[in-house]
C-alpha cells in the first residue's frame, strides 16, 4: 500500500508539472518594420500581448497609422514572436535612435542626420498623445 501511494503521487505531481509546462499562456510580442524611401526603416516593437489575435491587431494599429501618414512607406513584416525583442527593454540610447514610449519602441535605420532628426519628429508627435514618449540619440 505504501509503494502504491508514493508511485501514485509521484505520479500526480509530473502529470501537474507537465500541465503546467503544456498550459502556461504563451506570450505574443509584435513586431513591425515598415519601409520609407531612400532607405529610411522603422522597426516598431510593442509589449506582450495575451493572445496571438491581440498581438495582430496591435500590429495593425501601429503599422495602419504609419502607412496612413507616409503614402511611400510600405509594410516589410509584422510578425508576432514568442520572445521579447531585446531592444524592447532598453532604457538608454544604442547603436541605432530610438524612441521610447509606454508600450513601445521605435528602431530608426536611417543615416545618422536623417535618423535624428526623424526621431525628434516621431517622438513629438507620439507625445502629443502620450507624455512619456522620447527620443533616445544613437551615439554618432
Amino acid at each position: 500500500m505504501g509503494r502504491t501511494a508514493l508511485l501514485t503521487a509521484a505520479a500526480i505531481i509530473i502529470l501537474g508539472v507537465a500541465l503546467v509546462m503544456f498550459l502556461r499562456p504563451t506570450p505574443y510580442f509584435p513586431v513591425a518594420r515598415v519601409a520609407a524611401p531612400e532607405g529610411v526603416a522603422l522597426s516598431f516593437l510593442q509589449d506582450q500581448t495575451a493572445t496571438e489575435a491581440d498581438c495582430q491587431a496591435a500590429n495593425q494599429r501601429v503599422t495602419a497609422t504609419m502607412l496612413a501618414n507616409c503614402k511611400e512607406c510600405s509594410l516589410a513584416e509584422a510578425r508576432c514572436v514568442d520572445d521579447a525583442p531585446k531592444e524592447l527593454g532598453q532604457t538608454a540610447a544604442g547603436p541605432q535612435d530610438m524612441i521610447a514610449a509606454k508600450g513601445l519602441k521605435i528602431l530608426i535605420t536611417a543615416p545618422p542626420v536623417a535618423a535624428h532628426a526623424l526621431c525628434r519628429s516621431l517622438a513629438a508627435g507620439i507625445a502629443t498623445n502620450d507624455a512619456t514618449a522620447k527620443c533616445l540619440q544613437a551615439a554618432d
